[in-house]
């Protein structure tokens, strides 16, 4: 079995279609609600950073980079010292810490205060956006850091576009499906359009 090559600065992020998807779900609540909104998601998004970052520190891998920008943070790790699995974990940290957080929120009295319940809400959209094997987003990079580890990188890219394409698609059907029984909804259309560019790019 031949090595896969370690990439240096693997995206490791909250991903743009995660913060599109909070800007367009809930930007007429934040709009008409005030700052609170936006913090409460600003909260979420740096719980997944700060549980990405304490993962690989505590695996061995470096942070090489981070940038904010209009569509997210981003921050990337050098993978080389690791083995696929401290990757794997690494990349699922910030899902997990997202899933986890907001879990534990629900029995307090967080949602009973403004923007509390935003805060939940937040943290669950961001943790299940992630998770979808789709390149770009944290559960596309752990497959690919999953089938790497087995095969070269040609091969571990080809099979990780052909099943992003295929969620891709299936998102898609989903998408159409609700929309045409609930109306339009304009996070599913930046969703679904992402994750394409994203599937035909790789």
């Amino acid at each position: 079995m031949k090595k896969r090559e370690k990439k240096s600065g693997v995206r490791c992020d909250a991903g743009p279609a995660g913060f599109i998807s909070f800007a367009l779900s809930f930007s007429l609540v934040a709009f008409f609600g005030g700052p609170v909104y936006p913090l409460a998601a600003g909260g979420a998004l740096l719980i997944h950073e700060l549980a990405h970052f304490a993962a690989a520190k505590a695996l061995g891998a470096p942070l090489s980079a981070v940038s904010v920008g209009a569509w997210g943070i981003r921050t990337e790790y050098d993978y080389s010292a690791v083995g696929a699995l401290p990757e794997i974990a690494v990349l699922l940290a910030g899902p997990a810490a997202n899933l986890a957080v907001s879990l534990a929120a629900i029995p307090t009295r967080l949602p009973a205060y403004r923007g509390g319940m935003f805060f939940i809400l937040s943290g669950f959209a961001l943790a299940a956006v992630n998770l979808l094997p789709v390149t770009g987003l944290d559960g596309g990079a752990a497959l690919y850091a999953a089938v790497g580890a087995f095969a070269l990188p040609d091969r571990a890219t080809a099979i990780c576009s052909r099943v992003s394409l295929a969620f891709t698609f299936l998102f898609w059907g989903v998408s159409a499906a609700v929309m045409m029984t609930r109306g339009i909804n304009y996070s599913l259309l930046v969703l679904s359009a992402y994750f394409l560019v994203r599937s035909l790019r790789c």
